[in-house]
């Protein structure tokens, strides 16, 4: 089951079961502060959460880059540690998401920790590439890589 709506206690209850990666990953892109950051960046962003059995396991979404490419999206997910209960739900529905969003956008985009490598095997499977250097004015970290996905121009 799918829900859109913000519910502040959804997003506390995966940041306070976020897979190990995912943690990692968010704290070294945000720092000391990453929970605080992170729900701020969150709460100004459309989002859709991931349930099972009524228990928020992941959440996550395309944001656009800018008003003048609408056609680019940023892509993300986190994951609650109870989503290895959950692998098959989540690819579905991952792939269900890809597909609708691939309607609104050309290029999906973010960029992956490089401990995250659960995560990396989603991408692939979804057909989000790690084969190109990344767009030279788009900053990546250090110790994080670049991934993409061209979806296929469609009738808009």
């Amino acid at each position: 089951m799918l829900r859109t709506g913000k519910k502040i206690e959804d997003i506390n209850y995966i940041l306070d079961n976020l897979r190990s990666e995912d943690l990692e990953e968010i704290v070294a892109l945000l720092g000391n502060n990453w929970r605080q950051k992170f729900i701020q960046n969150t709460l100004h962003t459309d989002f859709t959460i991931l349930l099972s059995k009524n228990v928020p396991i992941a959440m996550g979404g395309f944001v656009p880059v800018n008003k003048e490419k609408p056609y680019i999206a940023c892509v993300w997910l986190i994951c609650s540690k109870y989503i290895k209960n959950n692998k098959m739900l989540l690819l579905k529905t991952l792939k269900s998401q890809v597909q609708e969003a691939s309607y609104k956008f050309d290029i999906f985009y973010n960029y992956i920790y490089k401990s995250n490598l659960e995560a990396k095997k989603w991408l692939r499977k979804l057909g989000f590439c790690f084969d190109n250097p990344y767009p030279h004015n788009l900053k990546v970290n250090k110790d994080f890589e670049f991934f993409y996905k061209l979806n296929q121009k469609k009738e808009r």
